[in-house]
């Protein structure tokens, strides 16, 4: 099971994604994370979005998983 030990932030840190390869319309963004798990042997983060980044009609926000490389503490 992952730790945040291993990681450069902890949960509740407010951090930026790198989205260029995850779906949606940002290439970057702003986010709080939530967790950190395991899933078919990759590290999972969660990342709850910040609500004013995407248009109120979004289809997008709320919380995205990516990897560990995608997330870099602001």
């Amino acid at each position: 099971m992952p730790t945040f030990d291993d990681y450069e932030f902890d949960s509740g840190d407010h951090v930026e994604v790198d989205w260029r390869d995850g779906e949606g319309p940002l290439e970057t963004v702003v986010e709080t994370v939530t967790g950190i798990t395991e899933s078919s042997g990759e590290v999972i983060v969660s990342v709850e979005a910040d609500e004013d980044q995407y248009p109120d009609d979004s289809i997008y926000g709320g919380t995205h998983d990516c990897a560990p490389a995608w997330v870099t503490p602001r």
